[in-house]
């Protein structure tokens, strides 16, 4: 886990909280804690559901953080691109709701 995520449990709920001001953007460290995230979550029984918010009082999030592709180059972007792809794959089978 990374600090720009934050997880607790609440009874059978898991609560992640997105912490990364200010506009709680996607990076490839927190999208790769989401993805294994997650992966553990489906695999504990007791999690039935999952709540992802945004810390903060402007922002859910923007997005990717906008500031890794600054350099223009293409194969950064390409692994920017692969981690949001297999964490959103995660949450897409995610077993709970």
């Amino acid at each position: 886990m990374t600090e720009k995520l934050q997880f607790e449990m609440q009874d059978h709920t898991a609560l992640i909280t997105i912490n990364n001001p200010a506009a709680n953007t996607w990076d490839a460290d927190n999208l790769q804690a989401l993805e294994a995230l997650i992966k553990d979550l489906n695999a504990d029984p007791n999690c039935y559901s999952l709540v992802i918010t945004g810390a903060g009082d402007k922002f859910f999030s923007a997005g990717a953080d906008l500031n890794l592709f600054a350099s223009g180059d293409p194969e950064h972007a390409g692994i920017i691109a692969n981690h949001f792809h297999a964490a959103f794959q995660a949450l897409t089978h995610f077993n709970g709701v």
